[in-house]
Formats: structure tokens, C-alpha cells, sequence
């Protein structure tokens, strides 16, 4: 195995942790944050009121032996939930995503960053339909 994407007890804002093929962390992996940590900025990646970076979802990616993440700390990557157009939204159930990789990041690293786009993508962005048996 590559390592593992783990997340972490949370109450408001979603937190990750990737850890490398022996379990140490490598990464820590949450969306920007306001108010001392306890809320989900959303406004990060641009204004979504006046059509710079809306619907556009980030998850920053930090070193794991960064302590302080919160608060518009500096992030070594990236994984954005790109906004789709309308056709897109009316005729495909498809994602895209950008994925800002950390500069020193190895190839099992960069996999591992990749798994958690899916990852994210499954646990924040997918509906299941209730009514499925």
C-alpha cells in the first residue's frame, strides 16, 4: 500500500490526515478557515457573490508538522472543486477538479493526493438517493 487517507474527528470543518505506506502523516488536509478555525471560508478562493471563484470548493493541503493551519495559513497544495457550467450541470453527473500538488511531494505522495480528490469527492460532494434499496 501507498498509505492511507484517514479523516479526523470534526464538527465544522472537515479534517483530513494522509499518512505514507508506514502510517506516519505526511499531510494535513482541510478546506481555508475563518474565525479561528471554527468555520469553512468561503470565500478563499474569491468572492462567490460577484462571480470570481464561485461554487469553487478548496481543500488545502499542509505539511503534517505545520501546527498552525487555520486561519489563511500558508498551504503547500491544493485540491479545488472546479464549478461546471450549465450545460455540464444539466447533462452529466461528472466532477472536475484542480489539483495543485506540494512542490517536494514524491509520486506515492502525489498518488495519495489524488486518492483523496476521490476521496473528497465521495464523502462531500456525491448524493445517494435514499430512496435505492
Amino acid at each position: 500500500p501507498l498509505g492511507q487517507i484517514e479523516e479526523l474527528c470534526w464538527v465544522c470543518v472537515p479534517r483530513m490526515q494522509i499518512t505514507d505506506a508506514s502510517g506516519s502523516p505526511v499531510y494535513k488536509v482541510h478546506p481555508p478557515t475563518c474565525v479561528g478555525g471554527m468555520c469553512v471560508d468561503i470565500c478563499a478562493e474569491g468572492n462567490p457573490c460577484c462571480g470570481k471563484g464561485c461554487c469553487k470548493v478548496p481543500f488545502y493541503i499542509y505539511p503534517a508538522t505545520q501546527a498552525d493551519t487555520d486561519n489563511g495559513a500558508p498551504y503547500v497544495g491544493k485540491v479545488v472543486k472546479v464549478p461546471k457550467s450549465l450545460a455540464v450541470e444539466f447533462f452529466t453527473d461528472a466532477e472536475a477538479y484542480d489539483i495543485v500538488f506540494p512542490a517536494d511531494a514524491t509520486s506515492a505522495q502525489k498518488a495519495m493526493i489524488a486518492g483523496g480528490a476521490v476521496f473528497i469527492n465521495a464523502n462531500f460532494f456525491e448524493q445517494e438517493s435514499q430512496e435505492s434499496g
